[in-house]
């Protein structure tokens, strides 16, 4: 981890303070997260949880869910962790989930069971990533209640048909829409990119949005 860390900021020289630390936490385990929040205070440390489904699975019926795994990252000094999509991306999860979010970003929260108070510890910002795209957003955020968080949404934007810009694009407009309470059609009519996210992604918008070539005047067969 100190090797990895020390050539990473070597190589990146005058920008180093802008690169974040992607760590497999679940895989590498918590002395890794440790050790590299310890020796590195100042980057951000991105808990990537991968494989952790092995434990925190409801299938599993063993080991721990991942709402203690999400508390545990934040012990640890995690800057952040992936939360998931709250069902309303292509991973496992529930709307209930936005509790994750509120236990690792608020001094003080509530869990499934128990009351939490963190007495000022630092909070981690929730991660969200897997099938998001900017015509499942406002449905996202008006469920979680806010927009603080980091959404790493690789398909949502190179899924675009009008390329990896636009799609940044649309899903920042997804936000202002949802800011805005606007309905998701009618915004679409004067943003080019969140419109054209409805071409992108035909089969949310059939289900998301039903009528919606008729409303944006797309044709049927495109």
């Amino acid at each position: 981890m100190l090797a990895r860390g020390e050539f990473i900021l070597e190589t990146f020289g005058e920008n180093a303070d802008h690169v974040a630390f992607l760590v497999d936490g679940y895989v590498a385990g918590p002395a890794a997260i440790t050790t590299a929040r310890r020796n590195f205070p100042n980057q951000y440390l991105h808990y990537h949880r991968a494989g952790h489904g092995a434990v925190t699975s409801p299938q599993t019926q063993r080991g721990y869910t991942a709402f203690v795994l999400s508390k545990m990252a934040r012990l640890q000094g995690a800057s952040g962790i992936h939360v998931g999509t709250m069902g309303f991306g292509k991973m496992e999860g529930e709307n209930a989930d936005r509790a994750i979010a509120y236990m690792i970003t608020e001094d003080a929260a509530d869990g499934p069971y128990y009351h939490q108070e963190w007495h000022g510890m630092n909070p981690t910002t929730p991660i969200i990533s897997g099938g998001m795209n900017a015509l499942r957003m406002p449905g996202f955020f008006a469920n979680l209640g806010h927009s603080n968080l980091v959404l790493t949404a690789g398909g949502g934007s190179f899924g675009h048909i009008d390329g990896a810009a636009a799609g940044a694009t649309s899903l920042r407009q997804a936000e202002q829409c949802w800011k805005e309470g606007a309905d998701p059609i009618e915004f679409a009519k004067d943003h080019k990119e969140f419109a054209r996210a409805f071409e992108s992604f035909k089969s949310d918008a059939d289900a998301l949005y039903p009528g919606w070539r008729e409303a944006l005047r797309i044709n049927s067969a495109a």
